[in-house]
């Protein structure tokens, strides 16, 4: 309780949290609140401007751009969700245990293929693998997740070392504990705050990404609203209705903007050279 008092003193980590949440209600409620059928053509209403009827106007096949935005939350928050799952399935265990039991496994296999990934940009990477899985939105949380990992590695590694030879952790080899109860029990629990630090900061990514592959076509496939794909369809009318790539981009920009104040408000709480 006393967490959660002082993350509600902290306002701009709240309005992140408050974004999010508007988010996740848009997500489960786009059927009641979406006015029309985010796929349904209206060749009598195209590129209609903002108005009463359609709040966003709409797009050059007469759908409703305001539709598409809300239907298009769901596949941000599954994105946000999904690819940060994924790296923390692969980057956390891994993590763990290369961490614990250190030797040439940690230094030359583990580090060294974890240095190897980071050297790449991360959306060279993600492209890259999208590339070789194919194009699809399960392929793209895919090669998201396995882009992400390689953080998720180092934060937990880095975690674990500093939590292996503490003396709660020496007594409780001493009387016997098996080292997967030490490593499960004992260690994660105490190292879960920066990772979960670092999750909510890598979802603000993992929305740019898969917005990003679905504006490259290696992501979400039309018809399903996207908000990348969105853009990339409504980027040859900016100079007729710039209004289509606007909602989308400032969608986008708002949960991203949500996810990092949520999380740098996260790490003013939880990290303990930030507590007073």
């Amino acid at each position: 309780m006393k967490t959660f008092r002082k993350f509600l003193r902290n306002g701009l980590g709240l309005i992140g949290a408050l974004i999010i949440l508007t988010l996740i209600v848009v997500a489960i409620f786009a059927p009641q609140i979406a006015p029309f059928d985010p796929n349904e053509q209206d060749y009598s209403k195209i590129l209609l401007p903002p108005g009463d009827e359609h709040w966003f106007g709409t797009d050059d096949l007469g759908r409703d751009i305001f539709s598409r935005v809300v239907y298009g939350a769901r596949i941000s928050i599954q994105a946000a969700l999904i690819s940060v799952g994924i790296a923390m399935l692969i980057g956390v265990p891994i993590g763990l245990l290369s961490g614990y039991y250190r030797g040439f496994w940690d230094e030359w296999i583990v580090m060294r293929s974890v240095d190897a990934m980071q050297a790449f940009p991360f959306l060279i990477l993600a492209l890259a693998i999208s590339a070789v899985l194919g194009s699809g939105f399960g392929n793209a949380m895919l090669a998201i997740g396995i882009g992400f990992s390689p953080a998720f590695v180092r934060i937990t590694r880095g975690q674990v070392l500093s939590l292996r030879n503490m003396e709660y952790i020496q007594a409780a080899r001493s009387v016997g504990v098996k080292d997967a109860r030490i490593i499960f029990r004992h260690i994660l629990p105490n190292a879960m705050n920066p990772i979960m630090i670092q999750a909510t900061l890598a979802m603000a990514s993992g929305i740019i990404a898969e917005a990003s592959l679905s504006y490259l076509g290696l992501g979400v496939q039309p018809p399903t609203p996207s908000w990348g794909s969105m853009l990339n369809h409504a980027q040859s009318l900016m100079s007729i209705a710039p209004y289509a790539t606007f909602y989308p981009g400032i969608a986008i920009f708002l949960v991203v903007l949500g996810f990092n104040l949520l999380g740098d408000g996260l790490q003013q709480v939880l990290d303990p050279r930030s507590r007073k």
